[in-house]
């Protein structure tokens, strides 16, 4: 159906948008709210937990952001306490101290280099125990609580702790890509409080140069993320070897040769509260462009949860895998040599 409309109500409602406000403001009735993040691990001994404030202003909030007093609170009193499987108190409880970091990039949105941040020593944490953060804010104007679980349970083989335990990603004789092997082993039964893991290592080499001098360097690789706890883990062969022919270079003018120092492994754990945190903040890809918003802070936002990032360091090479490194065809231009003694004699020896 059409609808008519006069022409006194035409100018009746032109008369009414000429006499509207046009002063206003995007931003509602400020309401300040702590923002925390922390993360625990009680493989470590120092357990940092940033704790800062949302801020809001007609001007250009870009701004705000660079001004570190437009974050800080001007007083922060914050214990972390510790409870026991049954949910007892265990006697044990810090408070929480304040420190000025440095070295944040100054390319990002926030204030930098210096950041402060709130810190505990702790070099035994439980991973059966739960932690709990209470703070007072502003001599009691604001305040906040939240509390986290760890991860628990988790453990590698003693096969690859042992001393004389060396990686190794190719059979002795390499003809196809089915002669490369993947390391795989399992972690412990038991794993508690686990959403994701990730899995990955760093390789270290020395490239020796022929006027006599020498250099270290590393490479990190990641490998993969996984939610499903059940599986074991595995690092492939030949994506080692693909991965160190697109990582180092050929054309170093001055190399005599490299040697190959070694593997470290890296396992990380986030607390199913930290993967779902890190899945809810991913940017929105919908048409509607909705933001969800997830945080386990009590009177704020933010998180406090916990992860854990295990690494076992200096893993050597095998035999067979450092032949292949030296004189496999993916890698053979990089000059890697052997200083195994099974070696001696080969075109891959070292001098």
């Amino acid at each position: 159906m059409i609808k008519r409309f006069s022409l006194l109500s035409f100018i009746a409602l032109a008369l009414g948008i000429g006499s509207c406000e046009t002063e206003f403001s995007l931003n509602g009735d400020y309401e300040l709210k702590p923002v925390v993040f922390g993360l625990l691990d009680h493989t470590d001994s120092i357990h940092v937990i940033k704790i800062t404030k949302a801020f809001l202003g007609d001007g250009d909030n870009l701004v705000y952001a660079q001004n570190p007093d437009s974050n800080y609170f001007n007083q922060v009193a914050a214990i972390v306490t510790e409870y026991d499987p049954l949910g007892d108190e265990t006697g044990r409880s810090w408070d929480l101290q304040d420190s000025i970091v440095t070295g944040k990039s100054t390319d990002g949105i926030f204030y930098a280099p210096d950041q402060k941040v709130y810190f505990f020593y702790e070099k035994e944490l439980d991973s059966k125990n739960t932690y709990k953060i209470e703070a007072d804010l502003n001599e009691g104007a604001h305040s906040f609580t939240a509390e986290t679980s760890m991860i628990n349970g988790f453990g590698v083989p003693t096969t690859i702790t042992n001393n004389s335990f060396k990686v190794r990603f190719a059979k002795n004789t390499v003809n196809a890509d089915d002669d490369y092997l993947t390391w795989v082993f399992d972690l412990k039964n038991g794993l508690e409080n686990v959403g994701e893991i990730e899995v990955g290592y760093t390789f270290h080499w020395t490239e020796y140069y022929l006027d006599g001098t020498s250099e270290s360097f590393s490479a990190k690789k990641f490998e993969y993320s996984e939610t499903n706890l059940d599986r074991p883990i595995r690092i492939n062969g030949i994506e080692f070897y693909n991965w160190i022919a697109q990582t180092i270079p050929d054309d170093i003018d001055n190399i005599d040769y490299r040697k190959a120092d070694g593997v470290d492994l890296r396992i990380s754990l986030a607390h199913t509260n930290l993967t779902q945190y890190m899945s809810v903040s991913e940017p929105v890809s919908g048409i509607a462009q909705v933001q969800p918003v997830y945080t386990n802070v009590e009177g704020g936002y933010g998180l406090f949860s916990s992860r854990l990032l295990y690494s076992l360091n200096d893993l050597p090479l095998d035999e067979s895998s450092i032949k292949e490194l030296s004189s496999g065809t993916r890698t053979i231009t990089k000059q890697f040599c052997s200083d195994y003694a099974v070696h001696n004699g080969e075109s891959f020896e070292c001098p």
